[in-house]
């Protein structure tokens, strides 16, 4: 699945969640948000994508990506068109 190990860095994470909003920070690396999509049926809960093949829950919350940074390891990316689609699930870090 990696093409191309680009290698790694040891910082912090931070992650807020308010409503149907998520985002993370990596000072200096990261700077990712997502707004979830209203539910029909109950606008307090986010819009479900059920029984997918991805690697960290098989529902998803569909959502459109509010901000995009990305700047390690030659890597440089930015976006806040809000034209990009997003998704945000709970998943658990395992060893």
């Amino acid at each position: 699945m990696i093409g191309t190990f680009l290698g790694m860095v040891v910082k912090s994470i931070h992650y807020q969640k308010n409503g149907l909003q998520r985002s993370v920070s990596i000072p200096g690396v990261l700077e990712q948000a997502v707004e979830g999509l209203k539910g029909a049926v109950n606008p307090a809960e986010p819009l479900y994508t059920d029984n997918t093949l991805h690697p960290a829950n098989a529902r998803l919350a569909l959502g459109r990506a509010t901000q995009s940074h990305l700047h390690v390891f030659g890597l440089d990316w930015d976006d806040t068109s809000g034209k990009n689609n997003g998704h945000f699930a709970p998943f658990r870090w395992q060893s």
